[in-house]
Order: structure tokens, then C-alpha cells, then sequence
């Protein structure tokens, strides 16, 4: 299991340039995803996203903290462990779900090591927009050290961009333009 712990920034010609100039690139890559959920939206309504990238299942457990606005999240890839959270917490499999959402983003990923640490940018341009993530993967570090990590980074880099609470979720950007009914659940949990 991975744990992730991230920040999302709105896009910025000014930040993609540094960032292209300062951070070691890693690749380029385009990734689809589709979203899986049941009618009753009960993944996504307590924060599990369920998808399957590029014909690999990947189940993410997330959190918002609204203080700092990181996201930390749990990210499992292996389909036996996938489907044992499934049967437990919601009792379902993966084969009951159907397709709620499609993403399909290009994504460049660069590095930067710092204080002994690799943070990762990843700059999506998805069907509808842009916009950069900053994150770090660590099980050692809190979630404070991580977010003060991320804004030495950010200060390290002269980086500008601002969160965008309308950029903060993958599925909520994408259930705002294409599905009513799940930019109602997510806006209303």
C-alpha cells in the first residue's frame, strides 16, 4: 500500500516553466481512466475511488484536510487486496460495479530531491483543463512535515500558483462537466 500525500495547484505557464527547467523530467504518458462506482454512488460518497488505469485496477482511499488542503491518500493496486476492501467495508466486488466516470488526462511527471526527500510534480492536461500536483509518497513522515516540505519546495522554486478548491479532485472535476448527479453528491456529503 502506498501512501500519498499531495497538494493541487491551479495550472501556471510561469510554474511549468520553472518546473520544467528545476525538476528532473521522469515521463510523459497519457493515462485513461475510468471511474467505477455502484448506482448508488457509495464509493464515491465516502471518499473511495475505484478505477481502472490503463486496464490496471487501483483502488484510492482518500482524505481531504481542509486546514492545509493536502490530500492523503491510500493508494492499492494489487486486485486481491482491492477486492477484500471492497467485501468488507461495502460489501460489494469489483465485478458489481459499472462505469461511472471516464478521465483522460496527459501527464508529464518530474522529480526534485530535497532534505533527503523526492517530491514529485505531476502536470495533467485533462479534457478540460490543467492544473499541477505536488506530493510526496512516505510513510515516516506526518502530515504537517509533509505540507511544510511542500511549501519549502514551492518557496525553493519561487512557485506561484494557488490551490484551486475547483481543481481539487480528479472526480469532482469531472463530475461537474459530465455528470450532474455526482457533482451533486460530491458538493453535498
Amino acid at each position: 500500500m502506498i501512501i500519498e500525500i499531495e497538494k493541487k495547484y491551479s495550472f501556471n505557464e510561469e510554474d511549468y516553466k520553472i518546473i520544467t527547467s528545476k525538476c528532473k523530467s521522469e515521463w510523459k504518458s497519457e493515462i485513461k481512466d475510468f471511474y467505477l462506482d455502484l448506482p448508488d454512488y457509495r464509493l464515491f460518497k465516502k471518499d473511495y475511488y475505484l478505477r481502472m488505469r490503463n486496464g490496471l485496477y487501483e483502488l484510492k482511499i482518500s482524505k481531504f484536510i481542509k486546514e492545509t488542503w493536502l490530500v492523503v491518500s491510500k493508494e492499492i493496486n494489487e486486485e486481491e487486496e482491492i477486492e477484500k476492501i471492497l467485501k468488507e467495508k461495502f460489501n460489494m466486488s469489483v465485478d458489481d460495479t459499472t462505469w461511472v466516470l471516464y478521465v483522460e488526462t496527459n501527464r508529464e511527471k518530474y522529480t526534485y530531491e530535497m532534505d533527503w526527500e523526492t517530491i514529485t510534480v505531476d502536470i495533467d492536461f485533462y479534457q478540460y483543463g490543467e492544473r499541477y500536483e505536488i506530493e510526496v509518497i512516505s510513510e515516516s513522515k506526518t502530515e504537517e512535515e509533509v505540507n511544510q516540505l511542500i511549501e519549502k519546495f514551492r518557496e525553493e522554486l519561487w512557485l506561484q500558483s494557488n490551490y484551486d478548491i475547483d481543481w481539487g479532485w480528479k472526480v469532482f472535476i469531472c463530475s461537474q462537466h459530465q455528470n450532474i448527479e455526482i457533482f451533486e453528491i460530491m458538493n453535498n456529503k
